[in-house]
């Protein structure tokens, strides 16, 4: 894929995963259902990296502007730009993309939604710090004996809704990867650049040839 299609496609993902942070499906007052995570999945595996982590933080950064739920919560926002960027890293193995995709929802489930997710909404609403390095710092220094729940009660209780997120986010990457709808999109795409490509080249040779 040529820079100039790999770089319409970033804004085309960025705009859904604006959509995505924007709109979604309310379970609780404080959890949701976003297909964020499948978004930024689907860059990272036709994308590639740097690509999948800028359409992870510009849906977030973008979307918080658009629509927003009160202070930006630099920690999730840290979590969206990584979200595509492991599942990008994790398809570089060799090995079947179903195993590929469940390595990288784990990943992601441990590192995105329970670490960095849950500890910025731990501190923002339970601490009572702003989620950013300068709230971390305040946190630490703080007497934590104030703190009326703890990080693991907190966690424990959105879990059950995180995982519902986490299944259907990656239920529709694995949908989506097993009808290769995806795949022969792309490959029609790369065809024509290239058939495009050489139509040019060709083209610029011609008046060489006659001269």
């Amino acid at each position: 894929m040529n820079k100039t299609i790999k770089l319409a496609f970033t804004a085309t993902f960025t705009a859904l995963a604006i959509a995505a942070n924007t709109f979604t499906i309310p379970l609780t007052p404080s959890n949701s259902i976003s297909f964020t995570i499948a978004i930024s999945f689907i860059a990272g595996i036709y994308l590639g990296p740097l690509s999948a982590l800028t359409v992870g933080y510009l849906g977030d950064l973008i979307g918080a502007i658009i629509h927003p739920m009160g202070p930006y919560n630099w920690f999730m926002a840290l979590s969206c730009a990584l979200t595509g960027f492991i599942c990008a890293l994790v398809y570089k193995l060799k090995l079947h993309k179903l195993l590929k995709l469940a390595i990288a929802m784990v990943i992601y489930l441990i590192v995105c939604s329970i670490a960095l997710n849950t500890f910025g909404l731990w501190l923002q609403i339970i601490v009572g710090v702003d989620s950013s390095p300068i709230g971390l710092l305040q946190f630490w220094g703080m007497d934590k004996g104030g703190i009326r729940k703890s990080f693991w009660v907190y966690l424990a209780g959105r879990l059950p809704f995180m995982l519902i997120n986490w299944a259907v986010n990656g239920a529709v990457v694995a949908i989506l990867q097993q009808s290769k709808a995806l795949d022969k999109m792309f490959a029609q795409i790369n065809k024509r650049t290239e058939k495009k490509r050489l139509e040019k080249e060709q083209a610029e040779e011609k008046p060489e040839e006659t001269n």
